[in-house]
């Protein structure tokens, strides 16, 4: 599997030149983002909703340390704003992007997704080379996680390679290279310096992006007619 470093990103940001004008009010394109010019949400969200979409690798250590400040970060956001993961995707038989994917539709990610982090960078349950069968078995034991769904997700072919399908095309479209990496409304990439800057930049573009609140309504007109008095 490629690795994906967070420096990658981080070089690629400090090369990309500074716009002396921003797309968002209040922001510098090349500075808290750069525009994408075929980005396009991974998910479908209502009018107004704005995605803030991190691509991540389970066997990425800056991701394993990102993980964490990203749960909190997004408890965080306006009611505007919504988080969703895409993992990393190889090629189609990417295991460990085939293990988010089934234990998505297993609901089994919130016990499950910091589990894998913590076997592969903590414990040394999981070696980053493991395989399918290495994955399934070690994940089928971790308490909360439906077994039986988990493995039936996991060889569900067709679900398997839409997944699969839809996180690769976001990827490219949105000029992933490296991990972790956050779009916004799948338009705007979010360039920083660490991790903490990644979540201030992604915060600022997210309230910039905030869908015009309607304006104060206006006082009833008066009749102009004095009002009498007792």
């Amino acid at each position: 599997m490629r690795t994906l470093l967070l420096s990658l990103v981080l070089l690629v940001a400090a090369l990309r030149p500074a716009y002396a004008q921003s797309a968002l009010p209040g922001l510098t394109e090349g500075v808290q983002y750069r525009t994408l010019d075929n980005g396009q949400p991974y998910q479908p969200l209502p009018p107004g909703m704005v995605e803030v979409a991190e691509v991540f690798a389970y066997t990425c250590p800056h991701c394993a340390h990102f993980a964490p400040m990203l749960e909190a970060w997004q408890k965080q956001l306006p009611a505007h704003a919504r988080v969703v993961l895409v993992p990393w995707v190889s090629d189609r038989n990417d295991p460990w992007a085939r293990i988010y994917f089934a234990a998505r539709k297993a609901r089994a990610l919130g016990v499950l997704h910091p589990r894998l982090f913590s076997a592969i960078h903590e414990t040394g349950e999981l070696p980053r080379t493991a395989d399918a069968a290495q994955i399934l078995a070690f994940a089928s034991q971790v308490k909360g996680v439906n077994a039986p769904a988990l493995k039936a997700a996991l060889e569900d072919e067709s679900a398997q390679l839409d997944a699969l399908r839809a996180a690769f095309e976001f990827e490219r479209r949105t000029e992933v290279e490296g991990t972790p990496t956050l779009i916004v409304a799948g338009r705007y990439q979010i360039l920083g310096n660490s991790y903490q800057n990644l979540l201030d930049n992604a915060r600022r573009v997210v309230e910039a992006l905030a869908p015009a609140r309607p304006a104060p309504a206006r006082p009833a007109p008066t009749t102009g007619k004095p009002s009498p008095h007792h």
